[in-house]
């Protein structure tokens, strides 16, 4: 049951000369965290986030800069509006429900020499805050970026990576006084803060009519990353101007970092039709691609797609997808690729199949091949109604490469037009997601991430596995497309690793990426098969270190699974079940072998809650296990 509470808060202002408003605090409602906005002496306008005694974000810059005018400088504030919100709502993220609770102030900001007025929301969390900008207004103006500013504590580690286009990118740890200066970041960044100052993650939500936001680390010995546009160097909006939320998420540790529901809570709720539509399922599915040849189209042959779907069946999988190339190579006599689509929908619809395709966003090459895209409306449209027609499930659309405030535009488009279609979605070429997949749940996951893609001609190095759950996927899912059990693509990991990333990266549509012969030879398949795409609960269990080691523990139901990605060298670890709920649970345990990175050894043994077992990992390795109650 979802419950609310809203009520107004009380006032905490400082108030300057003849009454005018210097400062203005708002705490979380667990009242550790406080976030001050005040004037400084030039009047301009600064904020400042911290946990007790400790620093999150040292005071800051804030405001937006609209038709050339810096609307954070010189200006004046209002009276503040206060009001606060305990809600909560079933989610498809690290957790089956979100919870939504802040304290909120919405100021009036004035800028005295333009006589420009807008709004600064404000929300504050009891695990991080986030602030956005609202400028009423009619007709056309300019944005030309922000003076939104992050002054880090002295002492802070960095984490980011350096793709702002599509956010394929390895995260490094940098200490903050050792990066290298005028770095672009592609958000979100997350920062080790000094002492026991926790963690603390900088990025977006709702980003909508608006250009995507990177971070710079600026040059000037301030400590500052700053709002950076790289896309657009200005963007033209009409009407009134709201920027995307600014968001800081502040965690005594890795397990509250993991399960924050900032992101989500600051968009917005679906509309009535998208609540609970039969036609937006969670699954698993297979996907050829991966384990095909580049530049070789015939894993996408129609004679063989058949096959693919009868592997999925046999797996238990919801989907299948139809990856690049199927529009340009499917036709046989009297029949074009749209009658080939619905014969391969009706057979996999008698398997409890559905059926996604790949399209390219605009038209151009791929692989050599010219393929048309959906760009234009009236093409997308059309196109989305053949889908539908033909009885797909959802539609990968690849290649935007950019978050340019036309292409942020597109994806909105695509997600209303592929509403009314009744088709999900996942996009790849992609920029981070930003809690987009509230308001529009058909989304289902997203690339942005540097995936096993990659592994087909570089190499994905064992500590950018065990950075993931406390980088990139702290924005929201990411389509890794995982598991290799192609001995001649671990490439530095193991079959016990690769399993892993199954259960600890998040994604609501999991796209297994190898050949299931392969997953079959192994003592994996069983548990392959039980893996959920969606979760009840996720904890974050004691030593895990980003990039070293990620330790995770996942509820679905009644049954627990765990993943361990090992980012570094040979180790051993005592893996404590207090997670596990009363009585007796019988566990499949899936460790390394030592002699062998492309085998795994098995075990099956009982277990109850507050039992422990040591695990031994290669360099690169992992652990997965499996624990279902006993009685069932």
């Amino acid at each position: 049951m979802v419950t609310v509470q809203i009520a107004v808060m009380s006032m905490c202002v400082l108030a300057g000369a003849g009454g005018s408003v210097q400062s203005v605090i708002v705490q979380s409602p667990d009242k550790q965290l406080s976030l001050r906005v005040e004037l400084d002496d030039d009047s301009r306008l600064t904020y400042q986030l911290t946990r007790g005694k400790n620093a999150v974000v040292e005071s800051s810059l804030m405001g937006p800069i609209v038709d050339s005018v810096s609307l954070g400088r010189g200006v004046s504030l209002g009276e503040p509006d206060r009001w606060s919100i305990d809600t909560s709502y079933p989610w498809r993220g690290v957790h089956s429900t979100a919870r939504n609770q802040f304290n909120s102030v919405v100021i009036a900001v004035t800028h005295k020499e333009s006589g420009a007025r807008y709004r600064l929301e404000i929300r504050v969390f009891n695990d991080g805050a986030g602030f956005r900008y609202v400028v009423p207004g009619e007709g056309k103006r300019r944005v030309s970026g922000e003076e939104t500013a992050f002054r880090l504590p002295e002492g802070s580690y960095l984490w980011y990576q350096t793709n702002t286009k599509n956010y394929e990118g390895i995260h490094e740890q940098h200490a903050l006084d050792e990066a290298k200066l005028d770095t672009l970041m592609g958000p979100p960044v997350v920062v080790e803060l000094p002492g026991d100052g926790g963690y603390a993650a900088i990025t977006e939500a709702a980003l909508f009519n608006y250009s995507g936001m990177t971070l710079r680390l600026v040059d000037d010995g301030s400590r500052e990353l700053t709002a950076a546009f790289e896309d657009d160097k200005q963007w033209e909006l009409e009407g009134t101007i709201t920027s995307p939320w600014r968001v800081i998420i502040a965690a005594a540790d890795l397990n509250a970092l993991v399960n924050s529901d900032i992101i989500a809570n600051l968009n917005e709720a679906p509309a009535a039709d998208l609540v609970n539509a039969d036609w937006i399922r969670p699954g698993r599915g297979f996907w050829h691609w991966w384990s095909g040849q580049m530049g070789n189209w015939d894993s996408v042959a129609y004679d063989r797609q058949a096959g693919w779907v009868d592997h999925a069946s046999n797996f238990g999988f919801e989907y299948y997808l139809v990856d690049a190339g199927w529009e340009e190579n499917w036709a046989k006599p009297g029949k074009d690729k749209w009658a080939l689509l619905s014969e391969l929908t009706t057979y996999a619809a008698g398997k409890k199949v559905g059926i996604w395709v790949w399209k390219r966003w605009k038209t151009g090459k791929t692989e050599g091949i010219e393929m048309t895209g959906v760009d234009d409306p009236a093409m997308r449209r059309e196109f989305f109604r053949r889908c539908k027609e033909a009885g797909v499930a959802g539609v990968k659309i690849d290649y935007m490469d950019s978050e340019s405030k036309s292409i942020v535009d597109f994806y909105t488009d695509v997600l209303k037009d592929a509403a009314k279609a009744q088709l999900m979605i996942d996009f790849h070429g992609a920029y981070k997601p930003t809690g987009e997949s509230r308001t529009y749940p058909h989304e289902m996951t997203r690339e942005g991430i540097m995936g096993l893609e990659y592994n087909k001609w570089s190499v994905l190095p064992p500590a950018h596995y065990a950075s993931l759950p406390f980088t990139r996927l702290l924005a929201g899912h990411g389509d890794f497309t995982p598991c290799t059990f192609n001995s001649q693509m671990l490439k530095g990991t193991t079959f016990a690793l690769q399993l892993a990333t199954a259960v600890c990266y998040t994604s609501s549509v999991l796209f297994y990426a190898d050949k299931p012969e392969y997953y079959l030879k192994t003592h994996a398949a069983d548990v392959i098969k039980a893996i959920p795409s969606v979760w009840d609960e996720t904890v974050v269990l004691p030593g895990s270190k980003i990039g070293d080691l990620a330790v995770i523990a996942r509820r679905s139901g009644s049954t627990w699974f765990v993943g361990i990605i090992n980012g570094g060298a040979e180790r051993a670890y005592k893996l404590d079940l207090s997670f596990l709920g009363e009585g007796e649970f019988a566990s499949v345990q899936l460790a390394d072998n030592p002699q062998r990175p492309d085998d795994l050894v098995r075990k099956e043994a009982s277990v109850r809650n507050g039992s422990s077992f040591n695990i031994n990992m290669n360099a690169g390795g992992g652990f997965v296990a499996m624990f279902k109650p006993a009685a069932q």
